[in-house]
């Protein structure tokens, strides 16, 4: 058996507004890893598209990820090679960090021939993630609903059309999942829970049934959006951009995982849509990078090299 594999794994936009740790999108955008066993020392011998300050910190993430499929899965542990062509923007809500976990543990799976079932795999870089959405979306591809419900993955999944486009409007500023968790208060109203809990459904239901126009005004929650954009400065224009996308013609548009990417989906005139996004920022004087998206319903592919 060759000892080296290659996968691409799609980036994602998780949370969706209401879906919160739940519901994630798996876009065309890619991040491309191979893996290759060695005797000694587990290494990062290439990072194209990171920041040399992050070369450590992608290393430990790599580190742990194989650390806990040696511990889950029992097989002996092994040492890597791993290089890694990086497409994905770091620390911008989507889901890089879920792309790195996956290859390592998806590529020792097939490297070491443990057979692990996909389930498993996904429900690792979900513990690993701290929650599901953006892993299963990464790993299946399409739009996924998921959970780890009596320590097991269930995951359902839909496929996206080509007819939908995705506005992804990028500020400079990076905002990091763990520090974005912080600000979330340990109780929740129960008006909120329920209009919250009911948005996400529906939308659930809309993508499940291809109904895009019936989408709008389902983007909307009362757990983490009007929260992180009260606290966290680089979102704090996070409602005015998601109002101008609507206005442009979006069907909706959220904080793409805990930002800060801001996620328009629309049907039509992505150029505006884009425009209209990147105005409202410009008012606050910030600058940000737009990227036409579709869905990937792929999602993680491998090879042998």
């Amino acid at each position: 058996m060759t000892n080296s594999i290659r996968l691409t794994i799609p980036a994602s936009s998780g949370n969706l507004g209401p879906g919160f740790d739940t519901m994630g999108i798996a876009v065309n955008l890619h991040n491309t890893f191979e893996l290759s066993l060695r005797d000694s020392d587990t290494t990062l011998d290439h990072a194209e598209g990171i920041d040399p300050s992050l070369h450590e910190l992608c290393l430990e993430v790599a580190k742990t990820a194989a650390q806990y499929f040696f511990e889950q899965s029992g097989v002996s542990s092994s040492h890597f090679s791993l290089r890694v062509f990086n497409r994905i923007p770091i620390a911008r809500g989507l889901a890089s960090s879920a792309t790195f976990r996956l290859a390592v543990l998806e590529g020792l799976n097939q490297l070491t021939g443990a057979g692990v079932p996909h389930r498993d795999i996904v429900k690792w870089a979900s513990e690993l993630e701290g929650c599901t959405d953006n892993a299963a979306a990464c790993y299946y591809g399409g739009m996924t609903a998921s959970g780890i419900i009596q320590d097991r993955l269930v995951y359902y999944r839909c496929e996206i059309p080509e007819t939908v486009d995705f506005v992804a409007v990028s500020p400079n500023s990076a905002v990091e999942t763990d520090k974005a968790r912080g600000i979330f208060a340990r109780e929740l109203p129960r008006k909120d829970a329920i209009f919250t809990l009911n948005h996400g459904i529906l939308l659930a239901m809309a993508f499940a049934q291809g109904d895009y126009e019936g989408m709008r005004g389902l983007f909307e929650d009362k757990i983490h959006q009007p929260q992180r954009q009260a606290h966290i400065p680089a979102l704090q224009p996070l409602f005015d951009v998601i109002a101008a996308a609507e206005t442009a013609g979006a069907v909706g548009a959220y904080l793409s995982g805990s930002g800060s990417t801001m996620m328009a989906v629309t049907l039509r005139n992505k150029e505006a849509v884009a425009q209209a996004m990147t105005q409202a920022l410009a008012q606050r004087g910030m600058q940000a990078e737009i990227r036409y998206l579709k869905a990937d319903n792929r999602g993680l592919t491998w090879e042998w090299v």
